[in-house]
């Protein structure tokens, strides 16, 4: 008896163990399915202790953001992500408003938030743009485009109640939401029906490896040339800091240093930072090593244009 008791005891804890392996495993496997799985995992509750939220992980930030609603769409509902500074101010604030990559097929909120926490860290409103993208709604760039200036306009729109400067809103993106920022400017792609009296066409323009209408979607602005920002340049875009990798082979720098140079010739402020030896994505995510000097330098021009004290 007392020798099939200790057997019985040594296989409860011999399958106790192969369980817990098994919970590990399947564990392991469902976070390799997930995008943000080697995101540090951070406490944060609140961000009004928070001085640099850039570097809680994107769902968190998400989480603890102002969700406001800024459009109603026949796939879902759009909203905005917005993140106040840590210092109150009575006067109203300049905004960023981030629109991530993805190639319009693509991308969520979680993807460039800490850019927009960046800067919201440096004194403006940071706010990430959610929109519509094929993999998730079904869609073509073309409705990428309308909810980017529906954006834009509904921050203009309701920037009083926001406590943002309307005079002060700076559209950035990474790759297709670097595309989505520079076309707010654009004439056209609109949504029907929405206040057109109410511009969309931001005061800033902040780029990370953007496609430009040339190289990347080729097909597409064959067919919508009207959305390719680098056939549309002439004197009166806003000031523009774009950044690209040396080696990038989805949106070549090349591409890069000509959008510059059009619009330093059509009497433009453009300044083009080339990131040595990168490839696409050139300085985001945050663990990206050109994530700050690139970002500080951004934040240097942004003081220099007078957007950020």
């Amino acid at each position: 008896m007392p020798l099939c008791f200790n057997t019985q005891i040594f296989t409860w804890k011999y399958m106790r163990h192969l369980f817990f392996i098994f919970l590990i495993v399947i564990s392991g496997n469902l976070s390799a399915g997930n995008p943000f799985s080697n995101e540090k995992p951070d406490s944060a509750i609140s961000l009004l202790n928070v001085s640099e939220s850039y570097k809680l992980s994107g769902r968190n930030l998400a989480a603890l953001a102002e969700k406001i609603r800024y459009k109603k769409t026949r796939q879902e509902d759009m909203y905005l992500y917005l993140l106040r500074p840590l210092a109150q101010s009575s006067k109203a604030l300049p905004a960023i408003v981030y629109f991530t990559g993805g190639g319009w097929v693509n991308g969520d909120v979680y993807g460039q938030i800490p850019n927009a926490a960046w800067f919201r860290d440096h004194g403006i409103i940071g706010i990430e743009a959610d929109y519509r993208v094929k993999s998730r709604h079904g869609t073509s760039p073309v409705e990428c485009i309308q909810d980017a200036k529906s954006a834009i306009r509904y921050v203009r729109e309701h920037a009083k109640e926001l406590g943002i400067d309307p005079n002060m809103i700076i559209a950035a993106g990474g790759s297709a939401g670097g595309h989505l920022a520079a076309c707010t400017y654009l004439d056209g792609g609109d949504t029907p029906g929405e206040n057109l009296k109410i511009s969309s066409k931001p005061n800033a323009l902040v780029l990370h490896n953007p496609v430009l209408g040339e190289g990347y979607g080729k097909e597409f602005f064959d067919v919508h040339p009207e959305f390719s920002p680098i056939l549309h340049i002439k004197k009166g875009w806003p000031p523009t800091i774009l950044s690209n990798g040396t080696k990038d082979h989805t949106t070549p720098i090349e591409f890069a240093e000509k959008f510059a140079r059009l619009m330093k010739e059509a009497g433009n402020v453009c300044e083009l930072i080339p990131v040595k030896d990168a490839d696409h994505s050139c300085d985001w995510p945050v663990s990206n090593p050109n994530f700050l000097p690139t970002l500080q330098r951004m934040t240097d021009f942004l003081k220099e244009q007078k957007f950020i004290k």
